[in-house]
């Protein structure tokens, strides 16, 4: 039997749920360990410069750039498709070991590309430095995880690759409790890292051999590789000016208060979650589902994917909004606030996290548009829409940094965001969404979150605990729902 979209995405969204519970978690230990200040600051700089090459050489630009061509050889033969991407297996897994060799090499270099600010503390760079090398292998054991994800989604199977993040939440938990208990060096979380990410990769690929995935050899090059890889590019350059405003982001920290970097990092993880959870599971299963009807040559089909998708986003993303900014003191205090991280650090992360907020129905947006240009092979016009966007992040950043301080980056990223929506949306050809005819959707999912709202700043008032507000704001939400005759299911089909 046929399985539906609201099949996948479910399983989809509860495999990332599992890794952000567990993430989570490793966020609430590392800040009751560590805290926030310029340790903490250089360890979430050598974590970050790992994950910049996974966005740009895996999760991003090389499942956008291969999962089509895949689905198209799915079509015509299996073991074609196999040898085709046991070849791109082979190919990215060696770039990968060339970058982490040249990382080895000059790890000082890169890291003062990333937190010029401590330019001058020659022992944090030397620490940040030591963290770096540990962490770096981490990026090919994850690199060929999301290759593999990329099989496993056109077979339909979703919840193992998407919760595998948990094994290396598991294991940086594991670090930093035993850094607790053996002096507290924030060495040990690095070490979380690499055996996070060995465990991830065997949990993953054994589960891919279950469902007949194994290595091809390398034989005759498939045509297509090369054909991928000029795919790539482009798209690269993309996700490559996307992450650079984070990096941009990191850099202006730097020269703020110790700290400040942490600030943004804890305040992004509380942000990414719903993120994560539903933006990012929705766009993934987008694309698959995208891309085989491309392959069947049903348009038709591929913009009714768009327009459910924008509805669901709105569906769970603009609630979830409301209750990030009206929460966020109460959130980050109740995840953070313990130990090392003190009431200033949970003011500052609480600033931060209002001003991602901000921006995360457009982050989400941003996400399903680009798929939908990746679907149809366009790597392009996101590039050149990224690249205008990144002057303006720069911009943003120098003005908001002065009066706002750390959260004025966060504020920066949100603009660039929305305005990066809607040139996405206005750029995609042949397509619109019909505002008319989903009026009324709309319109009962906005009084249905201006009504949770209400409940927030009512239970607010009586001083509830967060825990309560959140449960009981989240029914009221899905009651008003109900009553205005939203069907839930409908939505999300």
């Amino acid at each position: 039997m046929k399985k539906s979209f609201l099949h996948y995405f479910i399983k989809s969204s509860s495999g990332i749920m599992v890794s952000r519970v567990f993430g989570l978690v490793r966020d609430l230990v590392v800040a009751a360990v560590f805290g926030a200040n310029k340790i903490t600051d250089a360890f979430f700089v050598a974590f970050a410069i790992p994950n910049l090459f996974r966005a740009l050489f895996a999760e991003g630009a090389l499942s956008s750039a291969y999962i089509p061509i895949l689905a198209e050889k799915q079509k015509i033969d299996r073991e074609i498709a196999l040898r085709y991407l046991s070849q791109l297996i082979y190919t990215v897994g060696g770039i990968i070991l060339l970058i982490i060799f040249l990382v080895f090499l000059f790890p000082k270099y890169i890291i003062l590309l990333f937190m010029p600010g401590y330019g001058n503390d020659t022992e944090l760079l030397k620490i940040a430095s030591t963290m770096l090398s540990i962490v770096m292998p981490y990026l090919l054991l994850v690199t060929v995880v999301a290759i593999i994800t990329g099989y496993l989604n056109l077979l339909g199977s979703y919840f193992i690759s998407y919760s595998s993040t948990a094994m290396l939440n598991i294991f940086m938990i594991l670090g930093a409790y035993v850094a607790h208990l053996y002096g507290g060096s924030i060495l040990y979380l690095a070490y979380g890292v690499f055996f996070g990410g060995l465990f991830q990769f065997l949990y993953v690929f054994i589960y891919s051999m279950k469902k007949n995935f194994r290595f091809v050899k390398f034989g005759e090059s498939d045509p297509d590789l090369k054909k991928t890889f000029l795919l790539i590019v482009p798209s690269i350059a993309g996700l490559g000016v996307s992450q650079i405003n984070f990096v941009v982001g990191r850099i202006f920290a730097s020269f703020l208060s110790p700290g400040s970097i942490s600030y943004l990092y804890y305040a992004n993880r509380l942000f990414q979650l719903p993120l994560g959870v539903f933006s990012v599971a929705l766009s993934s299963v987008s694309l698959t589902e995208m891309s085989k009807a491309l392959a069947d040559g049903d348009n038709g089909r591929a913009y009714k994917i768009i327009d459910k998708s924008i509805i669901s986003l709105c569906f769970i993303v603009l609630p979830a909004t409301a209750g990030l900014y009206s929460l966020s003191y109460e959130i980050s205090s109740f995840i953070y606030k313990r130990r090392s991280f003190g009431e200033l650090d949970t003011l500052f992360t609480s600033d931060a996290l209002k001003m991602y907020a901000l921006g995360l129905i457009f982050y989400s947006l941003v996400g399903l548009f680009t798929r939908v240009f990746y679907s149809k092979k366009d790597t392009v016009t996101p590039v050149k829409i990224a690249a205008s966007m990144l002057i303006l992040n720069i911009v943003l950043n120098y003005l908001l940094i002065i009066p706002l301080k750390h959260a004025g980056i966060a504020l920066a990223s949100s603009i660039v965001a929305m305005l990066n929506s809607f040139i996405l949306y206005r750029s995609i050809k042949g397509y619109s969404f019909s505002i008319s005819s989903n009026r009324g959707v709309l319109l009962k999912i906005l009084l249905s979150t201006v009504t949770m709202l209400l409940s927030i700043y009512t239970i607010k008032y009586f001083g509830m605990h967060v825990i309560v507000n959140i449960a009981v704001s989240a029914s009221v939400y899905f009651l008003s729902c109900s009553i205005f005759g939203l069907k839930i299911r409908e939505v999300l089909r």
